[in-house]
């Protein structure tokens, strides 16, 4: 039950709230009925490892119905996880404390966007993804979608994001509003996958400061918003708390990380390095360009709901300006990436 926010950005991006020192043992450790369903880390632990990842600083603030609306404010970014209970975001008064906040605000689960909670939306239809999904994009143009290949409709060539595991039980999909959002709101990108239940519901959408939200209070942002749609939904016979595990795919990744750079006033990093692989004669091997990526290191997981990343073993061979690692096949997945500690 956790909210996710941001703090002043050096050219990093920090997430806000607890005190530093409580901030590792949250997100080691599962609470309550979290950790009585298994989760021995905060269900949504791999967002702020994303973020740390890529250079930003987080820290983790304890969602409640009263926000401390001067401490959020000391930061240059927040983020609204997946994993809050919506009912902190319901009643009058705690809808104008979140609406008030003065500093750019991005929210990733759809139950607090409801018309009965922060007005995001006007209604409270929420359908779930059912499968791997792709996002048609309304603005190519817009920074959120820079790196993102697309076809000639503006959809995505590859996904965004999947349906998730825990111990070995499929969790639901993103929980999508497909009702109308409030006047002068841009809807950047909806889901393009047909047959999903979702198809056509908002996925990413933009709040300029001003706006009037679809609430009954209707509150007015006092900063720019970012809705963007991410993390299970528990599945039946697992605890609400068990809400909110990542599940975006490598584009949708890139996605998240566009917008808090967007949102935060960043300047865009160079492109990361694209990691490409090949299968031949039972082996796999796996590559990226040597140039700019010392410090990279290839690491590999069974499963991203939860993974457990791990560095893959042996040592880079570089061969005409590529770094190339290469392992015998399994019939088991994997997933693999380069992290830069």
């Amino acid at each position: 039950d956790d909210a996710d926010a941001g703090a002043e950005l050096d050219g990093d991006a920090e997430v806000a709230g607890e005190h530093p020192a409580q901030r590792g043992a949250r997100e080691k450790e599962g609470a309550g009925p979290a950790a009585a369903a298994g989760f021995t880390e905060a269900r949504d632990v791999e967002y702020p490892r994303l973020l740390r990842a890529a250079g930003h600083q987080v820290t983790r603030y304890v969602t409640s119905a009263a926000p401390d609306v001067d401490f959020l404010n000391t930061f240059d970014l927040v983020i609204i996880s997946r994993s809050v209970p919506s009912g902190h975001y319901q009643t009058a008064e705690s809808t104008a404390l979140w609406h008030a906040i003065t500093k750019p605000t991005m929210v990733l689960g759809g139950y607090v966007l409801r018309g009965s909670r922060l007005g995001y939306t006007t209604g409270e239809t929420i359908p779930d993804t059912i499968g791997p999904i792709s996002l048609r994009v309304n603005n190519p143009a817009h920074p959120v979608f820079a790196g993102i290949s697309l076809d000639a409709a503006s959809v995505m060539t590859r996904s965004y994001a999947r349906v998730v595991t825990f111990n070995g039980t499929t969790q639901r999909g993103i929980s999508v509003n497909n009702n109308p959002v409030p006047a002068g709101v841009t809807v950047l990108a909806a889901v393009a996958t047909p047959g999903d239940p979702a198809l056509n519901g908002m996925i990413i959408a933009e709040y300029p400061p001003g706006t009037v939200m679809g609430n009954v209070s209707a509150d007015t942002t006092a900063a720019r918003r970012l809705v963007l749609l991410t993390g299970s939904r528990e599945n039946d016979g697992l605890t609400a708390e068990g809400s909110g595990i990542y599940d975006l795919d490598g584009d949708g990744a890139r996605i998240l990380l566009n917008g808090v750079i967007y949102l935060a006033g960043l300047t865009p990093p160079a492109a990361p390095p694209v990691l490409s692989y090949g299968i031949a004669g039972g082996n796999l091997t796996l590559s990226w360009p040597a140039a700019g990526t010392d410090g990279f290191v290839l690491r590999g997981t069974p499963t991203l709901g939860p993974a457990t990343w791990q560095n893959v073993p042996g040592e880079p061979v570089v061969n005409n300006g590529v770094k190339s690692v290469t392992q015998p096949t399994t019939d088991a997945a994997r997933y693999f990436q380069l992290f830069r500690p």
